[in-house]
This record gives structure tokens, sequence and C-alpha cells, in this order.
């Protein structure tokens, strides 16, 4: 039935905890984890003014993708097959949408803190626009902190 898990993670402690939902699916189906990093751009997120001059987005996308390759061999030794893949956009949700879209993935799995109020509305909610927006099917977690 699924032959590739597609796993966004934005870098918390908390989701990487939460991957044993997609391990345990992976394990039933014998499919692929396909772990992604979506790094937001700096200056999508911030006026350059305010970004120290040290911190670019290159540098992000470095770090991003030495802790993901690390995940990913944890996961390897526990007998998954799992590839670690970092990108940086504008637009997290979209570029998680066009990736699922282009690479043939059957299941996304995303991990959601369930935010309300004033606080989603200036975070927004990248869970809640992938889950309308995909045409891949797609499993929300809620974490509990």
């Amino acid at each position: 039935m699924y032959k590739k898990i597609l796993v966004p993670l934005g870098g918390s402690e908390l989701a990487k905890k939460a991957l044993e939902h997609a391990e345990e699916l992976a394990k039933t189906y014998g499919a692929q984890i396909i772990l992604l990093q979506i790094v937001p751009l700096i200056s999508s997120v911030a006026p350059p003014d305010l970004v120290a001059p040290f911190i670019n987005d290159e540098m992000l996308k470095e770090v991003a993708q030495t802790n993901l390759t690390k995940l990913a061999e944890e996961m390897k030794i526990r007998g998954h097959k799992v590839t670690a893949i970092v990108r940086t956009s504008r637009q997290v949700a979209l570029e998680i949408i066009d990736f699922a879209k282009k690479n043939g993935v059957d299941l996304i799995i995303m991990f959601t803190h369930g935010r309300s109020g004033i606080t989603r509305w200036v975070l927004g909610s990248v869970a809640q626009e992938v889950l309308t927006r995909a045409e891949t099917p797609t499993l929300l977690v809620h974490l509990k902190r």
C-alpha cells in the first residue's frame, strides 16, 4: 500500500521523537522513509538588517543536512530504508506538496503542535496548508509537549 512515506521535519526534537509513527508504518509496509526538511530562506522570515551578517541560507542548509543525515543513519541502524533531503524555500508548505507530487510519495506524515489563536495566526500552519492542498494522503500526528 505505501512504498514511499514522506516525513517533513522542522528540526525540533519533539518532531523527531514522534517518528515512531512513520517507522511503524514503514516496517509494516516495507516502505522507504523520506525525511525532508525545508529551511525557510532567511530573507523570507526576517529583514536583512535584523539577521546577523554571519548567518546565511547556505549555512542553515548545511546544519540541517548534517542533523537530518545523522537522524537517517540512526534509523538505518534500526533497519529502515531512509533518505534525508534538505531544501530551501520561501514557501515551506508548497515545497512539501510539490516534492510529494514529483517524487511519487504515497503518504505524508506530519507532526503538528496544534497551536491556536494568536500563535497560529502569527506562525501560520504548514501542516494545515499541506493537509488542505496536497493531493497526497496526509496523516497529522498531534505532538504533546
